[in-house]
């Protein structure tokens, strides 16, 4: 298969469950498998890349939101982005906590469990959540819960998504407040990530394959616009209990795929 079709598949499946609660890990490690992808040709530099595509899909997406926050600074409305910021803080701390073990963690055995624990918790959660609250009402502990869950997200098959929604809804949140707030505190996470690789890394790397590079930033923006799109709409009105019997059936693929030796 053609290294560009193989660029422009990942990056559609790294946009697609980067939003989704179904772990971008998981999806992105079956994926460089049955498409065949070369390690050396889809590394960290297109790793890079396709977080790049997703990072300007969220700020598209919630573009005027963005301008109304910046709007806001100079106003005096520093409300939202300080619990925003302050959200940040756990998975920062994590983030650096982790980031010898990071290698240990993104294994299989660890994936399928990790994907069995998160779907739990979406089950428990959305049996116990009240639904009263939209983000307004927000505080500073609610906002390091909710930022707590994300840096728990760290753990590849938990699902940054999922388990930030989950939190959200756990302390009262709409489901439809609840996303839209997972979604904004996605962005400074994501960015702040690429950035990070790319001061150890360099920048190097990015122009070594500037057409696969392309074509991964391109298409996981699109299909990160459509995965915002979509969930900010099927949450209104469904739960995260709908992806449950998919992450399940994933784990029990990667389970027997790593145990027959195809993975």
């Amino acid at each position: 298969m053609p290294d560009v079709l193989i660029a422009a598949l990942l990056g559609i499946v790294q946009g697609l469950t980067e939003f989704l609660p179904v772990s971008s890990h998981a999806h992105l490690v079956i994926g460089q498998r049955v498409l065949g992808a070369d390690p050396a040709r889809f590394g960290l530099p297109f790793d890079v890349a396709v977080h790049i595509g997703t990072l300007l899909a969220v700020f598209a997406y919630f573009f005027w939101t963005w301008i109304d926050l910046l709007r806001g600074l100079f106003a005096g409305r520093w409300r939202l982005p300080l619990l925003l910021a302050l959200g940040t803080v756990p998975a920062v701390v994590a983030g650096l906590a982790l980031e010898d073990a990071e290698p240990g963690l993104r294994q299989i055995p660890v994936i399928v469990v990790t994907l069995v624990i998160g779907s739990l918790i979406f089950l428990v959660v959305e049996r116990l959540a009240s639904g009263r609250r939209d983000i307004t009402g927000l505080g500073a502990l609610d906002a390091l819960i909710i930022g707590v869950a994300q840096a728990v997200a760290l753990f590849p098959g938990i699902s940054r998504s999922g388990i930030t929604i989950s939190a959200g809804l756990g302390i009262g949140l709409t489901r439809s407040e609840a996303t839209r707030f997972s979604f904004l505190l996605s962005t400074p996470v994501i960015a702040g990530a690429i950035a990070k690789t790319l001061l150890d890394e360099g920048s190097a790397g990015l122009l070594a394959e500037p057409t696969i590079v392309a074509v991964g930033v391109v298409t996981s923006f699109v299909s990160g616009i459509a995965a915002v799109a979509f969930l900010m709409s099927f949450m209104r009105v469904h739960s995260l209990a709908w992806f449950v019997p998919y992450r399940l059936v994933l784990a029990a693929v990667l389970l027997i795929a790593s145990a027959t030796g195809l993975m």
